[in-house]
């Protein structure tokens, strides 16, 4: 029996803050904090994709998210403080169905 596979890739949105905090060459972004799970949850798009997978035997055989490592810092007068933390980008689908011959 052979096989043959698919992958997708699903960006994952986070809420942004308009907010600037500071002047000229201190200015600084607020950090992104929350993802927003409406990209996937409730998505009309997202729910027909899967179903139309299902329905053209497509398999869900694995889902690994893709890490993204991000940073923040801020220049001060005798110093420069910062901070790494990771957000999951996205996720990857991997699909698999029966070869058609």
């Amino acid at each position: 029996m052979q096989y043959e596979y698919k992958t997708v890739f699903f960006p994952v949105d986070y809420e942004t803050d308009a907010e600037v905090q500071g002047r000229w060459f201190f200015k600084t972004e607020k950090v992104l904090q929350r993802a927003n799970p409406e990209v996937l949850i409730g998505n009309p798009d997202y729910e027909g994709f899967m179903n139309s997978m299902g329905k053209d035997g497509w398999e869900l055989i694995s889902v690994q998210p893709l890490l993204e490592g991000t940073y923040s810092y801020e220049l001060g007068s005798n110093s420069t403080t910062g901070f790494g933390y990771t957000l999951t980008a996205g996720y990857f689908f991997f699909w698999k169905r029966q070869a058609t011959e």
